[in-house]
């Protein structure tokens, strides 16, 4: 299926998903994620926007077990990461999406909870259409590369580009996906 297909549909399904249902299924997504990575020191998180799976339960949890959470900070054509101090260390960031007020230095980052608007079996991943995380992923500094989704998000398959950095695992409200599984 092509970006653009799989994009436009996977929004108007995320769109129809009963608000309650979504609030629910965020919930089994952060207990499977939290379950399954907790043990890492280091994590990347996203401010959840537009429908996307939530994410508060899991920052607040990793940074309740005093862990390194990071969210992203869109600057320019590129994100720059902040260290999560608190919700009210947060700013209005780009789109509207709340970020960390300062950059943080880091070397390397155990584990990047990515956002995507679809995934497919083979665990490629589509965004937005910037190319943010995919440059971000494709950096180096990222161990593991975790994505989180509504299970109404996943096709067979996408086509993939050589720029496009597949996820190593996807977690969603009814089952964990591994790469090379």
């Amino acid at each position: 299926m092509e970006k653009a297909k799989a994009r436009s549909e996977a929004i108007f399904r995320r769109q129809q998903l009963d608000p309650e249902y979504a609030e629910v299924a965020s919930l089994k997504i952060a207990e499977r994620f939290l379950a399954e990575f907790s043990e890492f020191e280091s994590f990347l998180l996203y401010a959840d926007f537009k429908n996307e799976v939530g994410t508060a339960k899991i920052i607040n949890a990793l940074n309740g077990m005093n862990k390194a959470v990071y969210l992203p900070r869109i600057r320019g054509g590129g994100i720059e990461l902040g260290l999560y101090k608190g919700e009210n260390s947060l700013i209005c960031g780009a789109y509207g999406i709340s970020e960390p007020a300062e950059c943080a230095d880091y070397d390397f980052i155990d584990v990047a909870a990515v956002p995507g608007v679809a995934f497919d079996r083979r665990l490629n991943r589509v965004g937005w259409g910037k190319g943010y995380y995919d440059r971000l992923l494709g950096a180096g500094t990222i161990r593991l590369a975790v994505g989180l989704a509504f299970e109404c998000q996943i096709f067979d398959a996408i086509d993939a580009e050589p720029h496009d950095i597949p996820c190593d695992v996807l977690v969603t409200e009814k089952n964990t996906y591994r790469r090379n599984s």
